[in-house]
């Protein structure tokens, strides 16, 4: 079975490290770690093992000791921890709990545990009332408009094919000329959706300013309900704030995503009828386009 990191890292690591009173080679981990967190963090299993003059197995049971189910938990707490004045975009856009040297398996574990974090922080701080009002809102909607720049941009996208597929007028604008052509023409029975991780994009901003302006309603998604962009909205869907050990990229819009489907399955409930209705006349559309399954070959007997 896969190690997978501890989803809640436990705050405070190095505080806790500090406190603590380890004794043998569990205090010997320790002092190294305080002594050089920003090294140990990426350091594999056997090379902090070698530092420290314990065993792979030792620094096992010392992630064990703090609460954490593996190795991979521990550089991602140390990673949180660690704090740099000018991050590199190597730690900016890959993250800093890993490494050029990095083996996959620990690529993998570090970043299923940052993707699941994310999905469930977000989860645990969801407002579902404010996704009930986006829903009826966009089920009143006469022609619905989404934004979105760089990876929220696919996020957008994946919120228009569903939406789409049960009956919805909406739209993803390419770029902030067409989604300002769009506008121009739209009003109050229309909706603009702006999705931005930062909620400091220019573009999306300055999109859901023009909209409100004309009075069209304005749906923003974005971690920071204190952001621009969630100030220029009449609703605020937010995602949980991430640490620095992970990607804007790599985990940010699984949190996105997760919002979306909610959203988009909201959706659907409030519109059974016509959802159910528009489900089987798309699916008899595209379904021939589905080529058979070939058939399995059988094994000759030996």
């Amino acid at each position: 079975m896969m190690e997978i990191a501890s989803i809640m890292v436990a705050p405070g690591l190095l505080q806790r490290l500090r406190a603590g009173q380890l004794a043998g080679a569990l205090d010997q981990i320790s002092a190294y770690l305080l002594a050089e967190p920003a090294e140990a963090m990426h350091l594999t299993i056997s090379e902090l093992a070698e530092r420290t003059g314990t065993s792979a197995g030792t620094v096992t049971r010392f992630c064990h000791h703090l609460g954490l189910p593996g190795f991979a938990g521990l550089k991602v707490a140390l990673a949180e921890e660690v704090g740099r004045a000018a991050p590199s975009r190597w730690n900016t856009d890959i993250g800093r709990a890993i490494q050029p040297s990095d083996d996959l398996d620990q690529v993998l574990k570090v970043i299923v545990a940052a993707n699941t974090r994310a999905i469930c922080d977000t989860a645990d701080q969801l407002d579902l009332a404010e996704i009930d009002r986006v829903a009826r809102a966009l089920t009143d909607a006469r022609n619905i408009y989404l934004f979105g720049v760089g990876t929220s941009a696919i996020s957008a996208d994946e919120l228009r094919i569903r939406l789409q597929r049960i009956g919805f007028s909406c739209w993803l604008c390419p770029d902030v000329h067409n989604a300002l052509i769009s506008i121009a023409l739209a009003d109050e029975r229309d909706i603009v959706f702006g999705i931005s991780h930062s909620g400091q994009i220019t573009e999306t901003i300055d999109l859901l300013q023009a909209a409100a302006a004309r009075g069209v309603r304005t749906v923003a998604v974005t971690n920071d309900q204190a952001s621009t962009l969630a100030a220029a909205a009449e609703l605020v869907l937010t995602t949980a704030r991430t640490g620095t050990a992970h990607a804007d990229a790599l985990a940010d819009r699984h949190s996105q995503l997760l919002v979306l489907d909610v959203l988009y399955t909201r959706v659907a409930q409030l519109n059974h009828d016509r959802t159910v209705a528009a489900l089987e006349i798309t699916a008899a559309m595209i379904d021939p386009r589905r080529i058979p399954r070939p058939a399995r070959r059988r094994t000759p007997p030996s």
